[in-house]
């Protein structure tokens, strides 16, 4: 199972899940993406769905850590000491029937 992405919204807005990754060439000839009267298109990220993902107190939760790359040969990356984490406030529950529920 894939998640995609929209990269320019929050909240879990314009999320969606794929069983297949041929599934979005259909996707993409068919949908209505915004912006299309300017020839632009909405980016997405697109990531395999963590079946079992980490959970601290039962409830699943992310990271945000900000990072400036200089330099990629040789790398060099410069971490703002200003990261955050962020906690889902209901529990995780590993239920199919809940993959529409934004909060997974």
């Amino acid at each position: 199972m894939w998640i995609m992405k929209p990269t320019a919204r929050a909240q879990g807005k314009g999320i969606f899940l794929v069983n297949k990754l041929n599934q979005l060439k259909k996707w993409a000839t068919n949908s209505k993406l915004p912006f299309q009267s300017l020839n632009l298109r909405e980016a997405y990220v697109i990531s395999r769905y963590i079946e079992k993902p980490l959970l601290v107190g039962g409830k699943k939760f992310d990271l945000r850590l900000y990072v400036l790359v200089t330099s990629y040969r040789p790398l060099k990356v410069w971490m703002n000491s200003g990261g955050f984490a962020r906690f889902c406030t209901e529990k995780y529950t590993p239920d199919i029937a809940e993959l529409d529920n934004m909060m997974i």
